[in-house]
């Protein structure tokens, strides 16, 4: 098992494990990513990444396949187990198509499975007898796998069939080898020191990054109320929090998603410079994302975008799992509730919201979230025999995150924008 924290290159692993294992070793490797797109993703890595060797993506016919990857000469498509490669080889196809596998050919040497705590541990047992060693790599801050069925009955059981599967066999196997990188590469050092302290307590790691080896620059000070939080950015933070007046709100907040909309065209009209290292670029759409929890906060950002903006990625915090952005926008799950459900509260969520940027991140909320926080307090109802619980540990790092914020002055209030010209 290798617990990975954000960016830390955990996929360039499971392509030097498929590679190391087929190559080198003369193995079958079978690659098990979580949904079709990791799968392609995966894919069109390894196919650009080794442009001499050959790899496989075992898929269902009626699957439609992105330009970029059927582009690739070294990708070979195949939709029956029986068109499986016999000798050295690299497999790829997601966690469901392995668990429906019959035929020929059922034995692998090696499975790497990618964004591992992300499979539940019952799909993980229809296919860990497919190989004789087996590989688990991912990040345990990030959202546990979403189960449609009641699992009362299993409550108790650390190693339940709802638990994700490095978990599970953690808890079944504790002398099974556990590895962790140490660093991230993607996050900035200011914000490992938040992110790894609210939601990676036993995972300790650093930024591969200099202190000045990712930042935003401007030529000037901004003008409007909305240049402030950017102009924070400017001075060194890279995570800040913008916040609107204290409402409650539906989960479609007008007036937050024309924040949020507001934020990207001034970070884009103040012709913002994105440092890495030595290199500098100009700030564009391609280059910004926006998480939100709700599909409904999705489509609020994405119908006030300006047609010149299109290509800014929003999309909800289960959809930019594995993403990246240089400058990402957060529509903070607590803003404008009146309580803490369990959903909006999950570590994982806002754990992923907040480590998706490579240089700078921008938290837009109404005012009160802390207030709220400590009035519906959890009553932590713990199960006996199981240590976690998530919903007080989300409660903990939501808590922390905004006292954090606060102490080091990182939350910008801002008025109610009106307009987005």
């Amino acid at each position: 098992m290798l617990d990975s924290p954000p960016g830390a290159g955990k996929t360039y692993v499971v392509e030097c494990l498929a590679v190391q294992s087929s190559e080198l070793l003369g193995e079958r490797c079978m690659v098990v990513a979580q949904t079709n797109e990791q799968a392609f993703d995966l894919a069109r890595r390894l196919g650009r990444g080794f442009p001499r060797l050959q790899f496989t993506l075992f898929l269902r016919k009626d699957m439609v396949v992105p330009n970029e990857v059927l582009e690739l000469g070294n990708i070979r498509m195949i939709n029956d187990s029986r068109d499986l490669p016999t000798g050295p080889s690299v497999v790829i196809a997601n966690a469901e198509k392995w668990a429906y596998f019959d035929g020929p050919n059922l034995s692998f040497d090696c499975q790497v499975v990618d964004e591992a705590y992300q499979l539940p541990d019952f799909r993980f047992q229809q296919i860990a007898g497919l190989a004789r060693r087996i590989v688990l790599v991912g990040d345990p801050g990030q959202i546990t796998p979403v189960i449609r069925c009641d699992v009362g009955r299993w409550k108790d059981d650390p190693a339940g069939p709802h638990v994700p599967c490095p978990q599970a066999l953690a808890a079944r196997h504790p002398d099974i080898c556990r590895l962790s990188l140490p660093v991230s590469r993607r996050l900035p050092p200011d914000t490992v020191r938040i992110v790894q302290s609210a939601f990676y307590p036993n995972l300790p790691f650093v930024s591969l990054c200099g202190p000045e080896g990712r930042k935003l620059t401007a030529g000037s000070p901004g003008e409007t109320p909305l240049d402030s939080p950017i102009d924070r950015l400017r001075s060194g933070a890279s995570i800040v929090m913008a916040e609107l007046p204290p409402r409650v709100t539906n989960p479609v907040d007008e007036d937050l998603a024309n924040t949020l909309v507001g934020l990207i065209m001034r970070l884009v009209r103040r012709r913002i410079q994105v440092w890495d290292g030595h290199d500098a670029r100009l700030l564009e759409p391609n280059m910004v994302g926006v998480a939100c929890a709700h599909v409904v906060q999705v489509n609020a950002v994405r119908e006030r975008l300006p047609r010149n903006m299109s290509q800014v990625f929003v999309e909800t915090s289960d959809r930019f799992q594995g993403l990246e952005r240089p400058v990402m926008l957060v529509h903070h799950p607590l803003s404008g509730r009146v309580d803490a459900s369990r959903f909006h509260l999950d570590a994982g969520r806002l754990c992923v919201m907040m480590s998706r940027h490579k240089n700078a991140c921008i938290i837009v909320a109404r005012g009160g979230i802390r207030e709220m926080l400590l009035r519906y307090a959890p009553v932590g109802d713990r199960v006996l025999g199981v240590p976690q619980d998530p919903e007080f540990e989300g409660w903990r790092s939501h808590l922390f995150i905004m006292d954090e914020l606060r102490r080091a002055g990182r939350i910008m209030t801002i008025p109610r924008l009106t307009s987005l010209a």
